[in-house]
């Protein structure tokens, strides 16, 4: 199954309302995948000729993937190439094995392959997914329309387009591509999330609260996955913290928390609450988990500029230093917004330059100590 399939397959499991039928063939995608195996193993033995060995291996490699069977599944594709080696499809299922261990060097050298074999919208878009991810955004852009040239309804090549606009800061645009992947597959739970991302970065968050609410609206998206909803959630509380009054900010920080105990958006937001409260050490207590981070999850600047501000009322120059610096390191365009904090304190840094910023901070900090307090917004 290609990134497209599965795709496609969770947006229709996500619309079922009775469960799978069991497979009955080789090829029927249902969720038994051990008995989609055993059907493949009996197709192939019967197969008569190339065409149809290799389908019978290449629909057990899917359902090997589907399992976690990585090993497995690439040494079945494998078998098919021998028997087909022009075979697109086989090639970019086992680059979606590859994805999936994630080897994504692996995984375009096979998409690539695949491409060099046929001109198919399915390696076109699983391509430019594989770039996105090594946030090659040019090539991610020119994939994912290579893609919609052969199938301009692909939701998926939409969704993907969207995400890869979005980081080229061509916004605007991204929407429209998250529009069209959502009038194609309404309950594209991923399309609201990144489309949600857009908004934000155009500054338009009460829109980014109106597309959560959506997004989490019952029978919208009837069966989401758990991680896409609480980021949708954790994000609607990021746009919400722009506007709302400091009471609907606690409310909605504290359900989100009770519902997502490790949401670190809620507990980021819970904490410039009680900071604004003064009352840092009560901010300190909830950010251990934050500042911890014992998964290794993805942090946002946002994130260390409110453990920054903790560490500033506390007392922790050093640590609050480390933090606003690391800060910059993942967002740099903040050093503008540091900048004009650290000239309203008195410390006017030679340039917007994150260098720059980080000789005033630490001025800043050696001479007003506490007083020394500023964030991102």
């Amino acid at each position: 199954m290609t990134l497209r399939q599965t795709a496609l397959a969770l947006l229709l499991a996500s619309s079922a309302l009775v469960a799978p039928a069991l497979a009955e063939t080789c090829e029927d995608r249902s969720d038994d995948y051990a008995r989609r195996i055993e059907l493949c193993d009996q197709s192939f033995e019967m197969a008569q000729d190339a065409d149809a060995a290799a389908l019978a291996l290449a629909m057990k490699g899917e359902a090997q993937r589907m399992l976690g069977d990585y090993e497995g599944a690439a040494e079945t594709l494998q078998h098919a190439l021998q028997v087909t080696p022009a075979n697109a499809w086989v090639w970019v299922e086992l680059g979606n094995v590859r994805y999936d261990q994630g080897d994504i060097a692996g995984a375009l050298a096979h998409y690539s392959a695949a491409l060099a074999v046929e001109d198919y919208a399915d390696a076109w878009a699983n391509r430019a997914e594989a770039w996105w991810e090594f946030r090659m955004d040019d090539s991610c852009v020119s994939d994912a329309g290579e893609a919609l040239r052969l199938d301009p309804q692909f939701a998926y090549a939409n969704e993907v387009m969207g995400r890869c606009l979005t980081e080229l800061d061509r916004s605007d645009e991204a929407i429209s591509y998250f529009d069209t992947a959502l009038s194609i597959a309404p309950d594209y739970q991923n399309a609201y999330r990144n489309k949600m991302a857009a908004l934000a970065k155009l500054g338009r968050y009460e829109e980014v609260v109106a597309v959560a609410d959506i997004a989490l609206a019952p029978g919208t998206v009837p069966n989401p996955s758990p991680a896409i909803e609480e980021d949708i959630l954790s994000r609607r509380l990021m746009a919400l913290a722009t506007y709302a009054t400091p009471a609907e900010l606690a409310k909605e920080s504290d359900a989100l928390i009770a519902r997502y105990p490790e949401s670190f958006a809620a507990i980021n937001i819970k904490a410039r609450a009680l900071l604004a409260d003064a009352k840092a050490a009560e901010a300190d207590k909830l950010t251990a988990k934050l500042r911890q981070n014992p998964d290794g999850l993805p942090m946002q600047a946002i994130y260390l500029d409110t453990l920054a501000q903790i560490d500033v009322a506390l007392g922790r120059f050093d640590d609050s230093y480390a933090n606003y610096q690391e800060a910059l390191n993942i967002d740099p365009s903040l050093s503008k917004t540091y900048a004009k904090k650290l000239s309203g304190l008195g410390f006017l840094p030679l340039s917007n330059a994150p260098e720059g910023v980080m000789t005033a901070l630490g001025r800043c900090l050696d001479v007003k100590k506490t007083a020394c307090l500023f964030s991102a917004n």
